[in-house]
């Protein structure tokens, strides 16, 4: 049984659903009202479900592209734990962990020579839904180099040909060395370019103490940021927000953003995780 966090969330009910249209909400208030929303998913990492061949009722443990293509020039390597002897997933007491660490000399030949091995979740495949409220419960690592995350794809089978971005929402995203600010972004290829509306909230204290709630509310006309339920920042929905996304929880190290880690970095490194969920508007709010 869980024990309680930093943050102590509200009454949730666990939903099995592959794919939801949730209707639209009114305009964004100040703080966010759980009695306004119904859950349509739940994860609370009681055991770690991971999908298979012949089951696609659990998270997988890469991107859409092979395992050895490196994005962003990160130094990481996704391992997935059923086929390499090293496993970047552990859960304990209803905390999922993600962890990150220098990887053992005699795998680099199995991890495209990458300095690290880590983990990345996704619910591809599982479950997608377009237009609510998407959250995660989480503590950030702490660390030069270190750049955990929690964002929102649509579900592709390919990376589709003359696309040069997925429209991609970023809930939450974390420089290891930034211990007081995270970071929210919308990136959209609607004018047949990348484009990318980036939002740096400073200033939070040190979010790597402890557990916060990273929440975005996602509409047909706006997208909004919550930390713990505060509102942090609006934008206009993109027009080519139009598919349900599913979710990604990953911790990259390396790469042109965080830049690398440096002496001052421990590993492993943790990035945990006590619950992500999908919420839609119950009709009970105006």
């Amino acid at each position: 049984m869980k024990i309680a966090r930093t943050f102590i969330p509200s009454a949730l009910i666990a939903v099995a659903a592959a794919s939801v249209n949730a209707p639209t909400v009114a305009e964004p208030k100040q703080r966010l009202n759980d009695q306004c929303w119904n859950t349509t998913f739940f994860e609370p990492f009681d055991e770690l479900r991971l999908a298979s061949s012949d089951n696609t009722q659990g998270w997988t443990t890469q991107y859409i592209w092979d395992r050895s293509t490196i994005i962003n020039n990160e130094l990481q390597y996704y391992v997935d734990p059923t086929t390499h002897p090293v496993n970047p997933f552990n859960v304990d007491d209803g905390i999922l962990t993600i962890s990150a660490t220098r990887t053992p000399r005699d795998l680099l030949n199995r991890t495209a020579d990458q300095q690290f091995t880590s983990g990345v979740l996704t619910s591809r495949n599982w479950f997608e839904q377009k237009h609510g409220r998407f959250e995660v419960l989480a503590q950030v690592p702490k660390g030069q180099g270190l750049w955990s995350a929690f964002w929102m794809l649509p579900t592709h089978a390919q990376w589709p040909q003359g696309i040069a971005v997925l429209p991609e929402l970023d809930v939450m995203e974390h420089l290891g060395h930034q211990v007081g600010t995270y970071h929210t972004t919308l990136h959209t290829n609607q004018t047949g370019k990348l484009t990318s509306h980036p939002y740096d909230h400073n200033q939070l204290g040190n979010l790597t103490e402890g557990f916060h709630l990273y929440s975005a509310v996602w509409t047909d006309t706006e997208v909004s940021w919550y930390l713990d339920g505060q509102l942090k920042a609006t934008h206009p929905t993109p027009k080519d927000f139009d598919h349900p996304k599913h979710f990604l929880l990953n911790l990259a190290v390396g790469g042109s953003w965080p830049g690398s880690p440096d002496s001052r970095t421990h590993f492993p490194a943790n990035y945990k995780i006590d619950f992500v969920r999908a919420m839609e508007p119950n009709g009970s709010c105006p």
